[in-house]
């Protein structure tokens, strides 16, 4: 061969050498005006720290046109080494894998690892990559491998080790290769049932497998009648025992019950704080070691009352209710009687003296109301009459966006006096967009209360009120919060009693006032104006620091085929393309709202283009789920709503904090 062919050859070979060499290198960012170093960190899901070593950086300072190192992209079946400062959570955002898949592929028991340890990416792909694995849903079996133990399979799915032998009625951890195990509770195993349209006592009873004389007795029922709605209990608890249903959170469970969360999670062999629908959590390891028997609370019977409404606010059966307070059958209740409960605490309003919020002063008119207060004004109606009824938006937009302003600035004063719960929230941004409002009313719907008296409930209405809630806990907590949507007649409402529902009126605002000030039509909130949501948001995010820019929007939608548990939406754009970043923050609030609740990505008109740094749709409940209607109408029961969003800030601030090395 001769020298130039040779020459040629070698040529060739180095340029695929440095070909494979640049594929294999770390990605490239190249510095655009106006970037920061923790703007880019966000982006591509890493820490500056590690940025910083990989382009021998000083400090933080970058310019323009600067090309920076920000991570290695993998390939199906390619491994990662271990560098030091790397943990397993860091390893799994950067490619865009679950934590507990990459614990299943490499056989991982907990979350330790090792400088220098190799890890197999099989599926991963980098963390800005289309191409990544973009499923949502989690498995619900699985078929046990040669190596497996029942608590490496617990850990790896992030499923209690107890949860997982009651699901598999196990009397031993041991298993065997090919052995079919379930990771998830079936709707019949769980504790509770809500009456559907067409449904009988007896289909009921045959469905879950249990005596009609059974669900007689849990629900104190006098023959075979029941209600559209109603919460039928299907199983009987030990005072030391709490059957998780769909909603229920471990920290608010801890919290009822006096126990800490770390207690509660050794006693049911938790590694996370995820539980599941069905499962049956210890509240005590040995009931002779609690002399003072289980922990009970106190509730004081109110006007409207009756005793299956009280049985299932505290996630009682009327059995247990009535053996605990020694109740005759059927008997009667009167407001101000004390009956022994659960101490559901949710159903509490916190340590706030959230009357303390109303405005009392004499240009502000208030005007009392079973449903109120009002101020300026109140509804014709005292309640919603029907599906399509609705009270007519005023004349000016302008002048009611004047009158919602200084209403809102009192209320700004009220809360800002209130002094902290705590500074978890310092430095944090958050914009809150209380779903549909003005011209739209969002889902309506009609269902019966426990009495079978029809009734209607508007979406708008009442998840105006649970961002209300939102917005003082997290102001409390430290945050700066900016709602998208102002009323000009009402703030936190109460709900006494519950049969009064919110009337739809036509008169919120965009909180903007140059965007009032045109005094059109147009500028009423509506479905055909959402960008406006979202210009509200990059106004109120102008000086915030990024990476601590959140938006949240809020619904309770009617969609029967989403879950009977909160939803939690990411965008995800028509061509597959998902915000990753907020994807896995919609996952991370998982454990706060409670069993049952799911994410998925979905193409959303106020996501898109939104320039927070994480940015979700929260369905808080679906109205297609006739449970969920009866939740919203009571006060209580939405104030636990908005602890849960406030409980997933909390709990997504303390994570951002420790991987930032604050």
């Amino acid at each position: 061969m001769s020298r130039p062919v040779y020459i040629l050859v070698a040529l060739l070979l180095c340029a695929l050498a440095l070909d494979a060499a640049e594929r294999r290198s770390p990605s490239v960012h190249v510095v655009k005006r106006g970037d920061t170093l923790s703007e880019i960190a966000v982006r591509y899901r890493v820490s500056q720290e590690q940025i910083r070593r990989w382009n021998k950086l000083r400090s933080s300072r970058i310019y323009t046109g600067q090309k920076l190192k920000v991570g290695s992209p993998a390939r199906s079946g390619d491994w990662y080494r271990v560098r030091r400062g790397d943990t397993l959570s860091k390893i799994a955002r950067q490619f865009a894998i679950p934590v507990y898949k990459l614990k299943a592929i490499n056989r991982l028991d907990g979350d330790v690892i090792h400088v220098g340890q190799k890890l197999r990416l099989k599926s991963a792909a980098p963390a800005r990559s289309a191409s990544a694995d973009d499923h949502d849903e989690e498995p619900r079996e699985y078929t046990v491998r040669r190596g497996d133990t029942l608590s490496k399979i617990a850990l790896r799915f992030d499923v209690g080790l107890g949860f997982l032998r009651q699901l598999n009625k196990l009397k031993s951890d041991l298993i065997r290769p090919g052995q079919k195990l379930r990771l998830r509770a079936s709707r019949l195993e769980e504790a509770v049932h809500v009456v559907k349209e067409g449904e009988t006592l007896t289909e009921i009873a045959r469905r879950y497998r249990v005596s009609v004389s059974q669900l007689q007795r849990l629900n104190a029922l006098v023959g075979d009648r029941i209600l559209i709605g109603q919460k039928l209990r299907l199983k009987d608890a030990a005072s030391t025992v709490h059957i998780v249903e769909r909603g229920d959170a471990l920290w608010e469970i801890a919290r009822a019950y006096g126990i800490s969360v770390y207690r509660l999670k050794i006693l049911n062999g938790l590694r996370s704080n995820r539980i599941y629908p069905g499962q049956e959590l210890k509240l005590y390891s040995d009931r002779k070691l609690e002399p003072s028997g289980p922990r009970l609370a106190t509730y004081v019977v109110k006007r409207g009352d009756y005793l299956a409404q009280i049985a299932r606010l505290h996630q009682m059966s009327v059995a247990e209710i009535t053996r605990l307070n020694k109740l005759k059958k059927n008997a009667v209740i009167h407001p101000g009687d004390r009956l022994k409960v659960r101490p559901m605490r949710w159903v509490e309003l916190s340590e706030i003296n959230w009357d303390d919020l109303q405005i009392r002063r004499a240009d502000t008119p208030k005007i009392a109301s079973d449903n109120g207060p009002y101020y300026f004004s109140r509804p014709r109606n005292k309640r919603q009459p029907s599906k399509k009824y609705y009270e007519p938006h005023p004349s000016s937009p302008r002048q009611t966006y004047r009158q919602a302003a200084r209403l809102w600035r009192e209320f700004e004063h009220k809360v800002g006096s209130m002094g902290r719960l705590s500074s978890r929230l310092e430095g944090w941004h958050i914009v809150l967009d209380p779903g549909h409002g003005g011209l739209d009313p969002g889902a309506l719907v009609s269902a019966r209360d426990g009495k079978g008296n029809r009734l209607y409930v508007v979406e708008d209405e009442y998840v105006f009120d649970i961002a209300l809630r939102v917005y003082v806990l997290a102001r409390l907590h430290g945050a700066q919060v900016t709602m998208t949507l102002l009323s000009p007649n009402h703030l936190i409402r109460q709900s006494e009693p519950p049969t009064q529902t919110f009337v739809h009126e036509k008169n919120e605002v965009y909180n903007w006032a140059a965007y009032n000030q045109t005094n059109k039509l147009s500028a009423w909130p509506c479905y055909n104006n959402l960008e406006t949501r979202v210009r509200i948001a990059r106004q109120a995010f102008a000086n915030a620091p990024r990476g601590r820019r959140i938006f949240l929007s809020l619904h309770a939608d009617s969609s029967p085929k989403a879950p009977e548990a909160p939803l939690v939406l990411y965008y995800k754009s028509s061509k597959g393309r998902v915000d990753r970043v907020s994807r896995q923050f919609a996952r991370s609030l998982l454990p706060a709202l409670g069993a049952g609740a799911h994410v998925r990505g979905q193409v959303l008109g106020v996501l898109r283009n939104n320039p927070a740094d994480v940015k979700v749709l929260i369905e808080v409940r679906n109205m297609a789920y006739r449970d969920h209607v009866w939740a919203l109408r009571f006060e209580d029961l939405r104030h636990r709503d908005a602890e849960k969003v406030v409980r997933g800030l909390l709990d997504h601030a303390a994570s951002s904090t420790l991987r930032a090395g604050y």
